[in-house]
């Protein structure tokens, strides 16, 4: 391009300052969605949602409940999630996603003993109580293994 046409280089001129500008409206670089921090002594790693990536992703957790025991049918005491709240590995180990602080969830494998209708009764797994992602696990889980669908 040349000087001579000062509209085309006005046109560039523009086009690069709308880009450059195509941020945050205050100039800041905006934070990622989502950041996974390794944990010592473990290949899970916490995965850390930044507030519009829970928003965008519409994360709900519920807690775990206590089961079993005398009149339920079921021998011992158990404890149970929505099955929802299930994740499966590429290997078929079963796992779910425990919020471990404010907007910060870590992969816990889980034992089941049996699912009946929505709910995954469990042997093994997070303490009752404990908040499970039951809207969003397989996000979280593509995000820990970087499988984004993009290429």
């Amino acid at each position: 391009m040349s000087a001579k046409n000062p509209a085309a280089l006005g046109l560039v001129a523009a086009a690069g300052l709308l880009i450059a500008a195509c941020g945050t409206a205050s100039g800041q670089v905006e934070e990622a969605p989502a950041t996974l921090k390794p944990i010592a002594g473990s290949r899970v790693q916490q995965v850390q949602l930044s507030a519009p990536a829970i928003h965008r992703l519409g994360i709900v957790t519920q807690p775990v409940r206590s089961a079993g025991g005398p009149g339920s049918g079921r021998a011992g005491r158990h404890s149970e999630i929505p099955y929802s709240a299930v994740v499966y590995d590429t290997d078929g180990s079963t796992w779910t996603y425990v919020e471990a602080a404010a907007r910060t969830f870590v992969r816990n494998r889980v034992s089941i003993a049996a699912i009946d209708g929505r709910t995954a009764i469990l042997t093994t797994g997070p303490a009752v109580g404990a908040q499970v992602v039951t809207v969003g696990a397989p996000e979280l889980l593509g995000t820990e293994y970087d499988i984004s669908g993009e290429e």
